[in-house]
């Protein structure tokens, strides 16, 4: 990691135009991109193109998967296996690549969540997986940290768990119990951590209690899958369709043998599953295996550069707006992320931030910058979706709505 950051903040605010070319597709503002069948279908049912500069929301359809790994989910489509069989062997491989003992593809980073606790609430007792929702005569406890509560924590209840607040690693020991199935943690937070990762993990340990990490926003890169597996949890889970560029549908847990033996029992296709809902399919599993492998395999330098080489077109395409001003940045957390953030004048182009967004919105393609909760309120675009191309249109169409309010 510290070589990433390295590398990155000697690229931050640089934006290397000498490669450029004079490229002009101002006429050609269109995402429109038809079927083998000659067919658009987002056309036909009246559905808006958008250009998602904003980064992999689940809103937004999340991450674009890599070339590998449609080719991937295109084998699958057209090939049938026994489920169980695809699955196991899957999960091995990514166990092997990642170093964790055991793995399982889900339907997503909350259904990790879901299949996790029950993992931990029941074990391999088949007549409490049967009785889930109702935990009656079992554990259905999990302790989470007041500062780790968060909008998903409602997955740890839909096994029919209860959550403990707690502050301190005396709060930890005051109330486990033999009704605690389970010690939460989330990374990254907005509030830090109470009790950091490490003593949490060592407590979970001295009381033997199995201790689960949500770090599905943790990635790029994906080698922090890598690391997330070596602080020690048992059980750690990870979106697929963000930052490892996977199917939006789809994500990993991974962890200790038994506990992830216990999540697939309680996955489908076993119908006294409490997640038999939570489908994957083979493509999602083969697609999953695939960007897991090709995320590892490309380095931090050459991912970085191409988002660079992105926002260098949407600047070069701002070159003639007065008093603007543009500048590369590298979030900070488990995720480290590269980020355009865009800025003028107020008196010279009279636009406000909000106004800008929902021009942008507007338009025809509609483009999608970062979320203002996550950017405090300022202009900020992402590379990680867009595909070659789409960053001119963007810088032009940021163009002409910034021009015609000077």
């Amino acid at each position: 990691m510290a070589r990433r950051r390295t590398f990155l903040k000697s690229l931050a605010g640089i934006l290397p135009l000498s490669f450029l070319g004079s490229v002009d597709v101002r006429a050609e503002k269109s995402t429109a991109i038809l079927s083998a069948s000659g067919r658009d279908y987002f056309k036909e049912l009246g559905v808006k193109p958008i250009i998602n500069a904003a980064g992999a929301y689940s809103a937004l359809g999340g991450a674009r998967m890599r070339a590998e790994v449609v080719d991937a989910m295109r084998y699958a489509v057209t090939r049938k296996v026994k489920m169980a069989q695809l699955h196991t062997a899957v999960g091995e491989r990514i166990s092997a690549l990642v170093g964790s003992e055991a793995a399982m593809v889900t339907s997503g980073a909350t259904a990790s969540i879901v299949l996790g606790t029950a993992a931990c609430m029941t074990l391999d007792d088949e007549d409490k997986m049967r009785q889930l929702p109702d935990t009656s005569g079992m554990k259905n406890e999990v302790v989470i940290q007041k500062k780790h509560r968060y909008t998903y924590d409602r997955a740890l209840t839909v096994p029919g768990a209860s959550l403990v607040e707690v502050e301190t690693e005396q709060d930890v020991r005051r109330v486990t119990s033999n009704k605690t199935a389970m010690m939460f943690f989330l990374k990254p937070t907005r509030n830090g951590d109470d009790i950091p990762a490490d003593r949490y993990i060592a407590l979970a340990r001295e009381l033997g209690i199995p201790c689960f990490c949500d770090a599905a926003t943790t990635t790029p890169p994906a080698s922090n899958v890598i690391d997330g597996v070596g602080e020690g949890f048992d059980l750690i889970c990870y979106s697929g369709g963000k930052g490892l560029r996977g199917p939006y549908s789809a994500g990993l847990l991974l962890g200790r043998k038994d506990l992830i033996r216990f999540a697939r029992r309680h996955s489908a296709p076993n119908d006294l599953s409490i997640g038999r809902g939570m489908k994957v399919s083979a493509e999602e599993y083969l697609g999953m295996l695939v960007a897991v492998e090709t995320g590892l395999s490309i380095g931090d330098e050459a991912d970085f550069s191409y988002k660079h080489e992105r926002f260098a077109n949407i600047v070069e395409q701002l070159a003639d707006v007065p008093s603007v001003s543009t500048r590369v940045f590298v979030s900070e957390g488990h995720a480290n992320e590269l980020y355009l953030d865009i800025d003028w004048d107020g008196e010279v182009v009279k636009l406000g931030r909000q106004a800008l967004v929902d021009a942008l919105r507007e338009h025809t393609p509609a483009v999608e910058i970062r979320l203002f909760f996550f950017s405090a309120g300022r202009i900020q675009l992402s590379a990680t979706v867009m595909e070659d191309g789409q960053d001119i249109i963007v810088g032009q169409i940021i163009r002409d709505i910034l021009l015609a309010h000077t």
